[in-house]
């Protein structure tokens, strides 16, 4: 089964001022993102790091809809996003998401580096381009 991983960093995050504020505003986002979303969600999303959010979604899916929402919330305030589509290899849901493991999680994690080398706000990365 396919997964789609979505994660978020924040552009130039240790520059912003009242970053403390942001914080709280992006954990409210995720916690009203995954009572919004939750027929798609597979594993929550939740701050991976600092400036840093992930969640795991069931595909197919619209993760443009997660995205808009996300643009929506904080506004004024630019991040990565990268879309890695695979498989998953801990299919544990019992586990948060930062717990889960596989390459639809390696795809995200590369379509960010990807996109804060590239100054692209969305890259997308398929586990297994020739069978899509």
């Amino acid at each position: 089964m396919k997964y789609c991983t979505l994660l978020c960093d924040i552009k130039d995050s240790r520059k912003l001022q009242d970053r403390d504020i942001l914080q709280y505003k992006i954990i409210d986002m995720l916690t009203e993102a995954n009572t919004i979303f939750k027929d798609i969600i597979a594993s929550p999303f939740l701050i991976t790091l600092g400036d840093e959010w992930e969640g795991l979604l069931r595909y197919p899916c619209n993760y443009f809809k997660v995205l808009d929402f996300f643009k929506t919330s904080i506004p004024n305030v630019k991040f990565y996003a990268g879309v890695g589509i695979g498989e998953i290899i801990i299919h544990d849901f019992n586990l948060t998401v930062n717990q889960l493991d596989g390459p639809s999680f390696y795809r995200s994690r590369e379509a960010v580096s990807y996109a804060k080398k590239k100054n692209l706000p969305l890259v997308v990365l398929f586990d297994d381009w020739d069978n899509f």
